[in-house]
């Protein structure tokens, strides 16, 4: 009883360290590009979360009954807490942007870098229909990934109307087109032998399921990709070529790549979708850092006329666990934490060099309880202090403190008021 419930974590301060300054780097970048950070509530009516989420999805919302009988249902995302508040708001002036940072919770089976409760970073980009509001979201997701130096870098793009296409020409029923982008899109995780046979499953014969394979197993790079939409679809091509001058405008052109097994799990998705993946090895192509697109249907769900809209978001533990182990911890600022060592009598003395450590913007904790320099020490060791201040007889008589530098192995005595400016430099 004293772990948390499967697939819950405590975060102590080292992991939370690393989600929250990953958080607040990417909602910088994305209020640089003109995003304002808001927030969603975690419970929706469960009518809300169901709406579009698909059967994947609704069979992972945690769910209740409250007093009342009402069915609610905890976000399993942002994306839909959000286009309800829009739809809620139709006077808000378009286009909407918008930014977040905070937790979702699915049901979903616990293994290596899936969790039940996660964070995210995302943006939603609502009221512009055209392509260059795609290529912004693609662009912006680039930029968040690499200014963390994520390893191996590259974005996986397709379109759900491109893979709709594609099934229309191999003769797939159009009643059959969900349940194969469900297994497309879980190709990635399963081996080529399962994914034919899930295929042959739904009673497809074994020539469209070959073709089914053959098309999903398409990796380009994206600048290439106006050539090969072109033999599906003509008019799609003409998007895909546009698209492909503005990432290159926005020199990110060289992470993305056209990746027909793209489709995305969540069935609000209506054009462009696209996944990220960093690292190397296979799970680290199994496991995504993040993906999104274009879903133009999903506010009609809730208010008329719908609103056209694109977004992504970041699953923030994912990209943390991925950095770790590539020995890339940019959260790890050494920081000049302060433990201010005190006999009871010099409290007051204690305090005032707190006080003013604190005033130059220095962190410092009141060591209460260590009964030698030599117990301060350990402590300060063992906690990541780099300092540690001694209020002895001889330094409370001048009205000085100490300052013992752990790294560094040395000592200096000063007057009180000049500490903060000396640890500052």
């Amino acid at each position: 009883m004293l772990q948390p419930p499967r697939g819950f974590r405590d975060y102590l301060p080292e992991e939370w360290k690393a989600l929250k300054w990953l958080g607040e780097k990417f909602l910088k970048i994305a209020v640089l590009w003109g995003y304002s950070p808001v927030e969603a509530p975690i419970l929706e009516h469960l009518e809300i979360l169901k709406k579009k989420a698909g059967p994947g999805v609704i069979n992972e919302i945690y769910w209740f009954k409250d007093k009342a009988g009402r069915e609610l249902g905890i976000r399993f995302d942002y994306t839909v807490p959000l286009a309800r508040a829009i739809a809620a708001r139709p006077e808000l002036p378009k286009p909407i942007k918008w930014c977040y940072f905070g937790r979702a919770w699915r049901y979903d089976e616990p293994q290596a870098g899936r969790w039940r409760e996660f964070w995210q970073f995302g943006v939603e980009l609502v009221g512009l229909q055209d392509v260059e509001a795609d290529a912004e979201i693609m662009a912006l997701s680039a930029e968040c990934l690499r200014s963390i130096n994520t390893p191996n870098l590259r974005i996986l793009v397709c379109d759900r109307r491109l893979v709709e296409k594609a099934l229309e020409s191999m003769k797939v029923p159009r009643g059959r087109f969900q349940d194969v982008c469900r297994i497309i899109d879980k190709r990635k995780k399963i081996g080529e032998e399962e994914f034919l046979k899930n295929l042959l499953r739904l009673n497809l014969p074994q020539e469209v399921c070959e073709k089914i394979a053959n098309f999903s197993s398409t990796i380009i790079p994206l600048e290439d990709s106006p050539d090969y939409v072109a033999k599906i679809d003509p008019v799609l091509a003409e998007f895909f070529s546009k698209l492909v001058e503005l990432l290159e405008s926005y020199q990110v052109l060289d992470l993305f790549r056209l990746d027909c097994s793209i489709v995305r799990g969540l069935e609000y998705y209506t054009g462009l979708v696209f996944e990220a993946y960093g690292g190397e090895g296979e799970k680290w192509n199994r496991l995504s850092i993040g993906g999104g697109g274009r879903y133009d249907e999903l506010i009609g769900l809730y208010r008329q006329p719908s609103l056209p809209a694109t977004g992504f978001a970041l699953g923030v533990d994912r990209i943390a666990m991925l950095l770790r182990e590539n020995k890339i911890e940019p959260w790890n600022i050494e920081e000049k934490k302060v433990l201010v060592f005190f006999f009871k009598k010099f409290y007051r003395e204690a305090l005032n060099v707190a006080n003013v450590l604190r005033s130059n913007n220095i962190q410092v904790s009141l060591d209460y309880t260590s009964r030698s320099i030599r117990d301060a020490i350990k402590y300060a060791l063992k906690s990541g202090f780099r300092y540690i201040a001694i209020i002895g007889e001889r330094e409370a008589k001048l009205g000085k403190v100490s300052i013992k530098d752990l790294r560094e192995k040395t000592q200096v005595t000063l007057p009180i008021k000049e500490v903060g400016k000396a640890l500052s430099a």
